[in-house]
């Protein structure tokens, strides 16, 4: 439990250094901002909005995952399905987040701008994979052996 806190401030002090970085894009990233419309990054308080709402949902779905596989609302491997195609989509936005930024539009964003572009799939990854590393195994019980136990030797009669 102590981990899983810890990470989780990992992650949220992730998401506010993202938030910042998203936020102070240079002049052509700021022109770029208004002629795209990207109105849920122009001030602070909204970019860290958008970037926590998205790492939350993540999260979220991570956790739930964890807790249906806990609870064995869902077998272990289907959970590890589920986490798999969600790991793999966010590689995906990551991948094309690189492609993008090598276009002439994006490149010129500046420097702060572009890392905290890849950080943000960088942190969904990062959330996918401790969830696929950490989810629980289901505990089978152990059969009981009748000659360990002795109450058991009494009710086992031997006929000889």
């Amino acid at each position: 439990m102590k981990t899983r806190v810890t990470f989780y401030l990992f992650i949220t002090a992730l998401t506010v250094l993202d938030a910042v970085l998203l936020r102070s894009p240079n002049l052509l990233g700021k022109i770029g901002l208004i002629i795209y419309k990207y109105d849920y990054l122009r001030t602070f308080p909204k970019a860290l909005v958008t970037v926590a709402l998205v790492v939350g949902i993540a999260v979220s779905i991570a956790e739930f995952v964890r807790l249906f596989v806990r609870m064995e609302m869902l077998k272990r491997y289907i959970g590890r399905i589920i986490l798999f195609v969600f790991l793999a989509a966010s590689t995906a936005i990551l991948v094309k987040t690189a492609l993008d930024f090598r276009a002439w539009s994006y490149s010129h964003t500046g420097l702060r701008f572009r890392i905290g572009a890849y950080l943000l799939p960088s942190i969904l990854i990062v959330v996918y994979l401790y969830a696929l590393a950490s989810l629980p195994k289901v505990q089978k019980p152990f059969p009981l052996s009748p000659a360990g136990d002795d109450k058991n030797k009494e009710d086992i009669h031997v006929d000889r």
